[in-house]
């Protein structure tokens, strides 16, 4: 199995533009050596890259990129797992965005695919190429400040004075992250975290459990969350719960069962974005895909979070609205 890494950065003001050529030497041959392949865009100003090949290598170079100091505000957009690469014949190669047309470097791109069947602009690494191809002006970016000019202040809220809220007589607890706008300095929305009930990680809740019975327990872990979450009074903002892709699928009614465990919490499904996580893969993918379609239908929005898995949403919308494809 070989992993997909795509991520945006931008360069330092004082790395000039003329050193870009050899560092991608560097990196081409550092990839060959690793087994890694992939595709550089350069706009003057952002890179973008996909990274292809197996999980440690990816995961090991990705790490050296996140910690170079020539560029900074890496944001990865999609981390992303399947059997073959996109791009098989180059350890790095560079298309510098200042030197092609839009829409022959999209071309250029879909050339280099190696897959048996050639990628096509639906192909999902694609868009966020042609995402990052058509938006070639700062403007259209957000810009985080540098970490060392973050500047950090606690506030008293309603929620700092409540008591702890405790799920009683459940066999599972939920952490409340909140989901920050760094511009409108805000939280804009929260992620319901599952827990056991000593506070422990979600894969030490599923190991207690009986392998027929993880799925009726991830459906039903929810109902608990959306309870803890009324409970603190959350309503009126967005909230994201975590399924298992094969939820759905397993457990009959799923949709049913959220739609009434939503409204008897005092929330509505509008309000509610269920993503996807990435601890097994999709099988029977004509039923995933048939109750992925239930849920926009009640108007729940759907994370894929091997689209944005990024921790303040600096990148665009990972969410996908009702009534969108």
């Amino acid at each position: 199995m070989l992993t997909t890494i795509i991520y945006r950065s931008h360069i330092c003001e004082d790395v000039p533009v003329k050193a870009l050529e050899a560092m991608v030497a560097a990196a081409n041959s550092k990839n060959r050596q690793s087994n890694v392949t992939g595709i550089l865009l350069f706009n003057g100003t952002h890179f973008f890259q996909l990274l292809e090949g197996p999980v440690e290598h990816v995961s090991a170079i990705y790490e050296q990129i996140c910690n170079d100091p020539r560029h900074h505000n890496v944001v990865e957009l999609m981390r992303d797992h399947g059997p073959v690469r996109r791009f098989g014949n180059v350890g790095m190669e560079l298309f510098d965005l200042r030197h092609f047309d839009r829409e022959e470097v999209l071309q250029q791109v879909l050339n280099r695919g190696t897959t048996r069947y050639q990628l096509t602009y639906n192909d999902r690494p694609l868009q966020f190429f042609r995402t990052f191809v058509e938006a070639t002006e700062k403007a259209n970016y957000f810009e985080l400040p540098p970490a060392d000019s973050w500047e950090f202040v606690r506030e008293e809220t309603r929620l700092s004075a409540q008591p702890e809220v405790v799920a009683k007589g459940a066999d599972c607890s939920f952490a409340f992250q909140p989901i920050v706008d760094p511009f409108m300095q805000q939280v804009v929305s929260w992620e319901a975290l599952l827990r056991t009930p000593d506070g422990g990680a979600p894969g030490d809740y599923f190991a207690n459990l009986p392998r027929d019975e993880v799925y009726a327990s991830d459906l039903h872990s929810k109902q608990v969350a959306l309870s803890m979450a009324s409970a603190l009074g959350l309503q009126d903002q967005t909230l994201s719960l975590n399924l298992r892709p094969m939820t759905l699928v397993n457990i009959p009614n799923a949709v049913d069962f959220l739609l009434t465990a939503i409204e008897a919490n005092g929330f509505v499904p509008e309000q509610i974005v269920v993503e996807f996580t990435e601890s097994e893969a999709i099988s029977r993918f004509d039923e995933f895909t048939d109750s992925v379609r239930q849920l926009k239908r009640r108007g729940y929005q759907r994370d894929d979070r091997s689209l944005w898995r990024r921790f303040c949403r600096a990148a665009a919308a990972g969410a996908v609205p009702a009534g969108q494809n």
